[in-house]
């Protein structure tokens, strides 16, 4: 595997699961420094030390990215312990239970506005303010396809990642003059925990599959190849984009 994040710094958020454990070995194994964060902290911990073992600089830290204050002090000890960062990969994310829109509590409309959108913007926020002190960088934001297209049932996780496109592209244009690059990865169907919330709903892996016309479910690390590349300076020329990662999804 070409070493192509050799040098590099980076953030990545919600690593201690899902696409975040994917993105992390990724970027560990092509040679990157990472700081990993999680709101469970033992988890992730606990891969920050298995990927040490492997030879990796990798540190793990406890954050809920919807608190400003956890976020910058996070950002704070990753640059301290690791020097700098030029990489991030905002990945953290909930979901809610799929229900009609006009039924959702306040208390869960909230909640994953706060995770899923204003933590995404938190973490930019100080990430760029970094970058900027430096020579640049560049973000990945973690959307979904339903970033790019609405998800019956999902109306609040559906806003959210529409957001973080939206936020992604206005960052990037932003961000350019200071050599910041910001882009929005859309994965359809993911094997990861989030796809419980709707298999609870009665929608089968074989109906999640058949939604692309790849006729399957992707594996985290399918996701991480292409984190990988868009943190790295092979996709130097892109920003502002919102990548579709979905087996045609939204292609029909």
């Amino acid at each position: 595997m070409a070493d192509t994040l050799t040098g590099r710094h980076i953030v990545v958020t919600g690593a201690a699961s899902g696409m975040g454990h994917a993105a992390a070995l990724e970027l560990a194994a092509r040679g990157a420094s990472l700081a990993l964060w999680d709101i469970d902290f033992s988890a992730v911990t606990a891969i920050a030390e298995t990927l040490r073992q492997s030879g990796s600089l990798c540190i793990g830290l406890g954050v809920d990215v919807s608190s400003n204050a956890q976020v910058e002090e996070a950002m704070q000890r990753s640059v301290d312990l690791l020097g700098h960062v030029d990489g991030a990969f905002n990945n953290a994310g909930i979901g809610v239970p799929t229900i009609s829109l006009h039924s959702l509590d306040e208390a869960d409309f909230d909640r994953i506005v706060a995770v899923n959108l204003k933590g995404v913007w938190l973490c930019m926020k100080h990430q760029i303010q970094h970058m900027r002190s430096r020579s640049g960088g560049s973000i990945v934001n973690n959307a979904s396809v339903s970033g790019l297209v609405a998800l019956a049932g999902q109306g609040a996780y559906t806003a959210t990642k529409h957001g973080v496109v939206g936020l992604s592209k206005a960052a990037a244009v932003e961000g350019a003059a200071s050599n910041i690059r910001v882009n929005a990865i859309c994965p359809g169907a993911v094997r990861t925990a989030i796809l419980r919330h709707l298999e609870q709903a009665g929608i089968t892996d074989t109906a999640l599959a058949a939604m692309s016309p790849q006729n399957r479910i992707a594996e985290p690390s399918e996701i991480a190849h292409a984190v990988a590349w868009l943190l790295s300076q092979e996709s130097s020329f892109v920003t502002g984009a919102a990548l579709p990662i979905d087996g045609g999804w939204v292609a029909q």
